[in-house]
Parts: C-alpha cells; structure tokens; sequence
C-alpha cells in the first residue's frame, strides 16, 4: 500500500474517533457561585461606533445578551445571519438587549465588515476589562444575563440563534 493510502487511512481512523466531538459547541460548567454571581458589582462597558458608552450596571433589569466575535472568526460569521434576525425581531423588545462585540475593537472596519453584508446589528468594542465569570479565550463566546445582571449562560462556540427552543428560553427570562 502506497503511503499516500495509508495517510488516507489513518485520517478515517482518527475521524471516527472524533466524530463524537465535531460540531458540539463546549458549554462552560459554572460553579454555583459564579452562576449565581452578579455583574452589577463590576465596571464592564461598551463603546459604539458613535463613541457612546453602555456599562453592565445601566441595563439591569433587561436580558443582555453579548456576543463576543471576530471578522477572521469561521464559526462567528456562520452564526451571525441567526443573531442579525434575532436582533431584527426583539429590537422592539425593550426587555432584551444584544450587544454584539469584535473582540478586535476596530469599530470602523467591523461596522463596514456588517454593513457590506446588510446585517443591522450595532457593533461594540469592549471599553473596559470583563471580570474572569465573562471573559474567555474563545470565540464565539455568547454570554446571556438574566435581569438582575446574573449570570445565565456563558456559551463557547457557534450558536443557532433562530432555535425556536432558545427564542422561548429568552422569552421565559424577560417575564422573570
């Protein structure tokens, strides 16, 4: 057999044993106290592209969502048509909040990255550090706080934000 076919072989083999992997998005396990723990405490903020600020501690009392992203990011420009409708559909929300964030924190090149490709979504920077409970090495990263600014769900990977399943959860969290 040629080493070419073996090559072949071996990729099938170590494809079988990751078959179980692919495609499931690591969900971060917290504890009970980083679950329960509030982020009003914290200083996080936000900039625009029109340099205005949007900390954490303002919006307590909406479901925040962040998105944190990248334009060089595969999976984070796979998932972003679903939040772009999903920012379409709860903009009128006044419950919910999504604040979709490249990590890179060039405003200009992101804004045009978005509106090259007519998504609607504003695009914010990080204008302060995020407290080790949000912060993450990974992208995507979507982090939901429920009303109170307590921590709900800190995703790592691609997410379906057009899941009839997660649009009823978020739903639930506005009525909270």
């Amino acid at each position: 057999m040629s080493k070419r076919g073996i090559c072949w072989i071996l990729l099938l083999i170590g494809l079988l044993f990751l078959v179980p992997y692919l495609g499931q998005a690591r969900k971060m396990i917290l504890s009970n106290s980083a679950r329960h723990a509030r982020i009003e405490g914290y200083d996080v903020s936000f900039k625009d592209s029109q340099n205005k600020v949007v900390s954490l501690n303002q919006l307590i009392g909406k479901v925040v969502i962040i998105n944190l992203w990248a334009t060089w990011c595969s999976p984070c420009l796979a998932e972003m048509p679903s939040l772009d409708q999903l920012h379409k559909d709860f903009k009128s929300n006044s419950n919910v909040v999504i604040l979709s964030v490249d990590i890179d924190g060039n405003l200009r090149s992101s804004s045009k990255f978005l509106a090259k490709r007519k998504y609607g979504l504003p695009v914010y920077q990080l204008n302060s550090a995020l407290p080790k409970e949000l912060s993450t090495k990974s992208i995507p990263t979507t982090i939901i706080l429920d009303k109170s600014g307590k921590l709900v769900i800190k995703h790592i990977g691609g997410m379906n934000f057009g899941s009839q399943k997660f649009r009823r959860s978020l739903l639930d969290l506005t009525k909270e």
